[in-house]
């Protein structure tokens, strides 16, 4: 939860949609949550790019000042959360999948519409078999629990939820690919049309630009930056960085740690490849010390939370 004396934050948002019964794998920030917060921010907070925090930062420049970024590049974000940002005068940080405008899917938002069609306990089970049918040596090393985390993460999410989304990204490639595309062919999903329903096109994209809004990268592929080799990220990299500017006209200097997973390895690729900056997902305010490259940033729930808290204190006061 954010707190009444952060001076310095950035705010990171994904889904930015109303709830959906056939999407029940999306835990989304309601269109009209979304507008709750960012009134709240835009009255409570100056703000402005993610650049800019982090100078103001360093500086210890009085005010209060507040970054807002998007990840993944998703339609909902277009069509829902751009007109609120318009309404109270504000801009945002947008990190597209640039993969996506290939019609594909990251492991990420496969996971997501696997779980809007099976429980995560069906889909545990589903993995020990294929596991175990596929890569019997690995049994004992892929094994997923439902009574206890295996991560610290996700605390929003039960159990079951949290160890199978963080087993599916630490897994290596070939295995999590082999495993996901079985799962969509015993479900009979279309990878290409899903991906054109959930994402932003360049077009959008373009659009974002003329709006003044700020892009940056949130890789190709979407792949861990722990979970990839060296000479892998430097290409995806690369290649996103290329796309975003062919698409923009301007150097991408924002940089969105895919799973908010980053390395040595990782933070030297980006100052290869111009990136000034780069977001992570720990959850707190920034503070002088904090470098560049390691931004930490607060999660729509953590808003949510203190608004509903600030909200309860006050009818408490009242009563």
């Amino acid at each position: 939860m954010i707190l009444p004396q952060d001076s310095y934050i950035i705010v990171n948002y994904h889904y930015v949609e109303d709830p959906r019964p056939d999407w029940g794998g999306i835990h989304p920030c309601s269109v009209g949550e979304f507008e709750r917060q960012i009134n709240f921010l835009s009255k409570s907070f100056e703000v402005v790019p993610v650049g800019r925090v982090f100078d103001f930062a360093q500086k210890g420049r009085k005010g209060k000042f507040c970054a807002i970024t998007f990840d993944d590049g998703l339609k909902g974000q277009y069509d829902n959360a751009v007109p609120i940002l318009a309404k109270y005068g504000v801009a945002g940080t947008f990190f597209p999948i640039t993969s996506t405008f290939e019609n594909r899917l990251p492991t990420t938002h496969k996971i997501h519409i696997l779980l809007s069609c099976l429980s995560s306990e069906k889909l545990i089970d589903i993995f020990h078999k294929f596991i175990r049918e596929f890569y019997p040596d690995c049994e004992a090393n892929y094994s997923i629990p439902t009574n206890r985390r295996l991560f610290e993460r996700r605390p929003h999410e039960d159990t079951s939820t949290a160890n199978f989304k963080e087993t599916m990204i630490s897994l290596p490639k070939d295995i999590k690919d082999r495993f996901l595309n079985h799962c969509f062919k015993e479900a009979r999903l279309e990878e290409e049309e899903l991906s054109e329903q959930i994402f932003m096109n360049k077009t959008q994209i373009a659009d974002l630009c003329r709006q003044e809004q700020e892009v940056g990268s949130h890789s190709h592929g979407h792949y861990s930056m722990t979970a990839a080799g060296l000479e892998f990220l430097r290409k995806d990299i690369r290649l996103s960085r290329d796309i975003l500017s062919s698409i923009s006209g301007k150097d991408v200097a924002v940089f969105s740690y895919p799973h908010g997973h980053h390395s040595d390895v990782g933070r030297k690729i980006l100052m290869e490849n111009g990136f000034d900056y780069a977001v992570t997902i720990e959850r707190r305010s920034m503070v002088p010390k904090d470098g560049p490259w390691l931004l930490p940033r607060y999660d729509a729930n953590d808003v949510r939370d203190f608004l509903d808290d600030t909200s309860s204190s006050k009818e408490t006061n009242l009563a």
